[in-house]
């Protein structure tokens, strides 16, 4: 039976972030590079594919090396220190310093609104997090990912949202709102993207006050009962 084996820049680390809940993967550290095993080879799940890999084998019992698709060894797997993903890389939830402007002149102004997009996200605490999680179907949790701050909040993404207390914020080109609030002018919220830099992974989350947080995909985890009990504060 043959292993999927996955090979990062130690520069792209923090995207392992998106796998660190899966079972059984292992990493190791060897110079510049990052080396994860423990991959079923048929696996087709879209965070593994959005990962920057450098290279990609499949291991046999004798922990030859294959590309794939090849019948003729590559490589020998060579000797690491392996240890589980869960404990190389921890989860957290950065939080910009930039000021919350969108130009030298102009401060952003949430105002509240008639006009409401669908609830996307919600930010709450990590004890409500848990609480919700002990008892959650897990067809429910599935569906949603969560990253964690060290002031102990938890940001949720995925439909539908937890019913749970928190705030509540809809999506819209990349940007969390708070529910029942749009940018004073509207028009604003078309030229924030932009003026940002944001990548196309990476979600703004305002505040009513107008601050806002640079949020990067990769520090969002799947949610599942292990992975939500694992979770600390810093």
């Amino acid at each position: 039976m043959k292993e999927m084996i996955i090979v990062l820049a130690m520069a792209d680390m923090t995207a392992l972030g998106s796998i660190r809940t899966w079972p059984g993967l292992l990493v190791a550290a060897t110079g510049d590079e990052i080396w994860v095993r423990g991959i079923a080879p048929d696996t087709t799940d879209i965070q593994l594919r959005k990962l920057p890999a450098k290279h990609t084998f499949l291991a046999d019992t004798q922990e030859r090396l294959f590309l794939p698709g090849k019948h003729t060894p590559h490589d020998t797997l060579k000797k690491m220190s392996w240890e589980a993903i869960a404990s190389f890389i921890t989860v957290e939830l950065p939080v910009s310093a930039m000021p919350a402007h969108a130009g030298e002149d102009y401060a952003v102004r949430l105002a509240p609104t008639t006009v409401t997009g669908e609830p996307f996200a919600i930010l709450t605490s990590l004890e409500h997090w848990k609480a919700y999680a002990d008892t959650a179907p897990l067809i429910r949790l599935q569906r949603l990912s969560f990253a964690v701050c060290e002031t102990g909040e938890v940001l949720i993404i995925g439909t539908p949202v937890p019913s749970m207390p928190g705030k509540v914020f809809t999506l819209r080109d990349n940007i969390l709102l708070p529910a029942g609030y749009d940018f004073d002018p509207p028009v604003i919220g078309q030229l924030i993207p932009k003026w940002s830099g944001t990548e196309s992974d990476t979600l703004l989350l305002f505040r009513v006050d107008g601050q806002w947080e640079k949020i990067p995909g990769q520090v969002f985890v799947r949610a599942s009962r292990s992975a939500i009990r694992l979770t600390n504060t810093f």
